[in-house]
């Protein structure tokens, strides 16, 4: 008679034979969960990222019809979700949104109790992937699929000298379909609300303070000491040679030199005069209030006097934003003012470069060297077609708002320069 020992032999590895499919099983499952969850990971690093990286490139994110962002912004998040995820087959969807503050509950409710506002970016994407060992089991999926999002915030972080160089020909005194007002009166209602943002940056403790100054522009300028004696009048921003002819070479060379001399014809009736840089914000809307427009457009005159406003700042971030409705017309000691910017603005004299190379060369009063920029909003018509203003601020500074919000949304997105992450 065998013995109750030698009765069992065998069935140890019959055993072992019924629980290799589940034991392989365990280890599939464990080791492509593991997998997923460190794909996750993964891909919330490279969001993270992605965001802040599309955060810094501030594109306007203006859908191209497929429902997740700018081709910018994709081409720029579809590059980091990439190098963070080597093994993945396809990115399944990437969504890239770009709030202002009134589309954040935070920010609004954040404006209230006297707190900055701020943008932010939203990039959110699925990547697909496949597993390793659990396509081999018919109870387990080929493939999986993780999905993660991260978002970015843009607030001011650094003090500012802003010039506004404003459109006040005619034309800003007609109606439009993106305000309820005239449109120079929602523009100065736009720079209201700009100067109230900049002023709770100046109610922190800051070592510097944001200041603005503003140029308003028709056919020229409006000086408050246009003669040198205290006398407000119309000047002329450009030099002319001996025989009377406008001297461009000379113009641009002398940029930053303040110009005196009445003007007395072409000027119309514009109420406008140029306002230095100032903390004093109240007073500075106060005037602006009063301003009105007539007469055509001659966005050089603007842009000379307004570089020469941003060369008496203070602060290592300088920011002159033209604003205007339309392209320049009328004319300038008989010369079409459309040819005298395009002149300026083109690579034969480089006025804007100019403007840009002088003010970055200097050293701000703390110490830190000066940045610049020209940015360029047109409102109520297509400025993309204005060759001359994107040879002169470059495309990427030339911005087209549809409406006084866009309008704001942008001043203060070129105001922004601080990335953060959310908590």
């Amino acid at each position: 008679m065998k013995s109750p020992i030698s009765k069992q032999k065998g069935h140890a590895a019959i055993l072992f034979t019924i629980m290799i499919p589940g034991l392989f099983g365990l280890f599939s499952l464990a080791t492509d969960g593991a997998r997923m969850m460190q794909d996750k990971a993964r891909l919330e690093d490279g969001l993270e990222v992605a965001s802040l990286a599309v955060a810094a490139h501030n594109d306007d994110n203006v859908d191209d019809g497929s429902g997740s962002g700018s081709a910018v912004n994709q081409a720029i998040a579809s590059a980091y979700i990439a190098q963070y995820m080597s093994d993945m087959n396809s990115v399944d969807s990437l969504s890239i949104q770009k709030l202002s503050c009134d589309q954040i509950p935070d920010c609004v409710s954040g404006l209230a109790a006297g707190e900055p506002r701020f943008f932010e970016f939203r990039v959110a994407a699925t990547t697909a992937h496949d597993t390793w060992f659990s396509g081999d089991l018919k109870s387990f999926d080929e493939n999986y699929t993780v999905s993660g999002q991260s978002n970015a915030r843009k607030y001011q972080n650094s003090a500012v000298d802003v010039v506004f160089v404003s459109d006040f020909s005619g034309s800003m005194g007609d109606p439009w379909s993106g305000g309820s007002q005239d449109k120079y009166e929602d523009l100065v209602d736009v720079i209201e609300t700009v100067t109230d943002e900049l002023q709770k940056f100046n109610d922190l403790v800051n070592a510097d303070d944001n200041t603005v100054a503003f140029v308003g522009f028709n056919n020229y300028v409006r000086l408050i000491d246009g003669n040198g004696s205290g006398a407000t009048c119309f000047v002329d921003q450009l030099e002319y040679n001996r025989r009377g002819n406008i001297g461009y070479r000379r113009t641009v060379n002398r940029v930053f030199i303040e110009k005196q001399g009445c003007v007395t014809s072409g000027t119309y009736n514009a109420v406008i005069e140029d306002i230095l840089p100032t903390t004093n914000f109240t007073s500075f809307n106060n005037k602006i209030d009063d301003f009105s427009p007539a007469g055509y457009t001659s966005s050089a005159q603007g842009l000379i006097r307004g570089a020469q406003l941003a060369n008496l700042g203070t602060n290592p971030r300088r920011l002159v934003v033209i604003l205007s409705d339309g392209n320049d017309l009328g004319s300038t000691n008989g010369v079409n003012n459309s040819t005298i910017s395009s002149t300026l603005y083109g690579s034969s004299y480089n006025l804007c470069d100019k403007i840009r190379d002088d003010l970055d060369a200097q050293t701000a009063a703390n110490g830190d060297p000066v940045t610049s920029k020209i940015a360029v909003i047109g409102f109520d018509y297509n400025v993309s077609g204005n060759t001359a203003l994107q040879d002169c601020a470059g495309v990427d500074n030339v911005f087209e708002a549809q409406n006084k919000s866009e309008i704001l949304n942008k001043i203060l997105e070129l105001i922004s320069e601080e990335i953060g992450h959310l908590k």
